[in-house]
């Protein structure tokens, strides 16, 4: 009698063998394969790229910028033997794009990682990267990635309309960078100019409801008033912009697009990288700034405590 499902694993087996034979591999024994769709020239020193790329790790994703903001740089042909993609690059082209591998086991002997609840022994990376295009100088780059941020910065503000439509939410305004504020209740103090020194009490949340942090809340160990100063960039982006709205004594609830909060960045385990970010604020205090406001170290606030 035939052993079907010993044969068919024999087929799936070969399979993948023939599969297997297109890749190549580093010096480090890291395994890629290249797809090719373009003509063209290889890479050369210097060279400013554009590129997408996604690393994971079975079912977890670790980074991706597919549907993000794409990522810049220079090929440097210095730089080598580095267990990842920048190993290959000098044998792609524009339009090409790879997969490659890489063991856990390979990067904790390398010191780049160590075993942990995601990172297991025997476990392998997976990488995907594509290069969409180079720059002739820097100019053209910075040209590039900033509409590349201006498309994200769009994608966010209409992500945060939409959900303030489906909350009934209406918002007074709208800041040049694109906070979307409610104003509860403007104040009656000082104005919060730039350059003012502020006193706040704060709540933050993410798009799901999670609270990240927040100074009235015992359970964040921090109940103390938040205190910085305007226009310093000693807060993120969107507090700068939006806390001018009010007066001292002012209420309000803020929804910052993620470029200006922490963007690409994550903040802690609370604040993933690309993280809307929902506040509740109240304007405690505003005055002009002191002697020692200068000495101020900027410090992005706010705080997130990692419990």
């Amino acid at each position: 009698m035939t052993n079907k499902p010993m044969l068919a694993a024999i087929a799936i087996s070969a399979l993948l063998s023939a599969c297997n034979a297109d890749y190549k591999k580093t010096k480090d024994g890291m395994a890629y394969k290249i797809f090719s769709s373009a003509k063209g020239e290889k890479f050369k020193h210097g060279q400013l790229l554009k590129v997408h790329f996604r690393n994971k790790i079975g079912d977890s994703t670790l980074d991706n910028t597919f549907d993000r903001i794409p990522a810049y740089g220079m090929y440097d042909t210095s730089i080598h033997n580095v267990y990842d993609f920048v190993d290959f690059l000098g044998e792609m082209k524009v339009g090409d794009s790879a997969v490659y591998t890489r063991s856990v086991d390979t990067l904790v002997k390398k010191g780049m990682m160590q075993y942990n609840n995601v990172f297991k022994k025997g476990g392998m990376l997976e990488g995907t990267i594509k290069v969409i295009a180079s720059f002739a100088d820097e100019t053209a780059l910075r040209a590039d990635q900033e509409n590349e941020m201006k498309i994200e910065k769009d994608k966010e503000i209409a992500r945060i309309e939409q959900y303030l439509k489906e909350k009934n939410i209406t918002p007074t305004t709208k800041t040049p960078g694109g906070v979307l504020v409610v104003i509860e209740n403007e104040g009656t103090g000082l104005k919060a100019d730039s350059g003012m020194m502020v006193k706040i009490n704060y709540t933050g949340y993410l798009k799901s409801g999670v609270k990240f942090d927040s100074n009235v809340d015992s359970s964040f160990q921090h109940n103390q008033p938040f205190e910085f100063q305007l226009g310093t960039r000693s807060v993120i982006p969107g507090w700068d912009e939006a806390i001018m709205l009010f007066k001292a004594g002012g209420k309000g609830k803020l929804f910052v697009p993620a470029l200006m909060g922490y963007g690409m960045q994550s903040n802690g385990e609370r604040i993933p990288a690309f993280s809307d970010l929902f506040f509740d604020v109240e304007v405690l205090d505003v005055k002009p700034p002191t002697a020692s406001a200068a000495s101020l170290t900027p410090n992005q606030i706010p705080p997130v405590t990692q419990k």
